[in-house]
């Protein structure tokens, strides 16, 4: 059975959870701030329950058959995992781990830990809060710092965003999309702006990302406009540091950086934008975070969502998906006005 780095890496935080059922809640800078708030009860995939009692695990099927795993069997296959994870060269692709494959197939029935991609939620558990003093039903998304880092929005025709060019004639356009290379699209922008080209943001080319977008804020789709245009214009990727060359007045960047956060968390744990969504986050239990050394950490939405809005924006970056298959800054034109797209993708840093 082969799955690719992040999927490999679902198990190995479901495993570690299973032995080490008190989360470690962290800060932004991933420094631990609280390891007695939350105790995981019970996790929960598909078919199954999986809790722990003295120093077994017990899987509950649906049908109420049970089975018991002991702790120490768990411990030894969750070691060769993060060695076999961390070991793998190849970032990218899926790859078998011959000595896992029987406690997967006995564990889960042969199925993925997690369920269907076009689900936020990463991890289903019950967990047992200290505070209020009562388990509660979480979701949780998981994010691996053992492979590559991970996509928080992926690149598709609904993420593409129309501007309108002005001040350039047929010539221009012919010049512009004869520009190639691997660095044609700074090229492409140095070219227009060389050319005394000027941008205006027209719309964004989705109406049910459009209207996710205007969920969030009604003005959320020209200021990520305004971001993903500069940030060729300028080479820049870095979020933060984007919003510091737009924004020098102190409250001004607040307030960017409060639109971003809100976009990053409700696409962090809600929205898709391919899917007219309800303003609902599915995850509402924050980020569980591997640490290159194996760690797994509570980014905490239920009592620190600051911190998770911070750790965010501090961690993200515009990634320019193919330019080919998405026309980016090919110039077109309708009705005798001149038009070009650029898709938005963000990924973790």
């Amino acid at each position: 059975m082969g799955f690719n780095k992040g999927e490999w890496s679902e198990l190995y935080t479901f495993l570690y959870l299973l032995l080490n059922p008190n989360l470690a809640i962290v800060d932004e800078k991933l420094k631990v701030i609280e390891n007695n708030q939350f105790q995981i009860v019970k996790i929960i995939s598909s078919d199954n329950r999986y809790k722990i009692k003295d120093d077994m695990v017990i899987k509950i099927s649906n049908n109420g058959l049970t089975k018991e795993y002991n702790l120490s069997y768990i411990s030894n296959q969750n070691r060769l995992l993060l060695e076999k994870i961390s070991t793998h060269q190849k970032s990218r692709g899926s790859f078998e781990i011959e000595g896992i494959t029987p406690l997967v197939d006995d564990l889960f029935d042969g199925k993925k830990p997690k369920g269907s991609s076009s689900v936020k939620g990463d991890l289903e558990a019950i967990v047992l809060d200290k505070n209020l003093k009562r388990a509660i039903n979480i979701n949780y998304s998981i994010k691996s710092n053992l492979g590559r880092p991970a996509t928080l929005l992926n690149a598709s025709t609904h993420t593409n965003f129309i501007y309108q060019v002005t001040n350039i004639d047929d010539d221009i356009m012919k010049q512009n999309n004869a520009i190639n290379g691997r660095k044609k699209l700074l090229n492409r922008c140095k070219f227009l702006s060389k050319n005394h080209a000027s941008v205006k943001f027209v719309s964004v080319e989705s109406a049910t990302f459009d209207y996710n977008l205007k969920m969030i804020d009604s003005n959320l789709d020209r200021l990520l406009a305004n971001i993903l245009y500069l940030s060729y214009k300028q080479n820049q990727k870095d979020i933060k540091k984007l919003i510091s060359n737009i924004i020098k007045d102190k409250d001004k960047y607040n307030f960017y950086q409060k639109k971003i956060g809100d976009f990053a968390n409700a696409v962090a744990f809600g929205m898709m934008a391919s899917k007219k969504w309800n303003g609902i986050n599915e995850v509402n239990g924050g980020i569980l975070l591997v640490s290159k050394s194996g760690e797994v950490y509570l980014l905490d939405l239920i009592y620190f969502k600051a911190v998770v809005d911070k750790y965010l924006i501090d961690n993200i970056k515009l990634e320019s998906p193919s330019s080919t298959r998405y026309k980016m800054f090919e110039i077109y034109k309708e009705s005798g006005k001149y038009y070009f797209k650029l898709n938005l993708q963000v990924r973790f840093k």
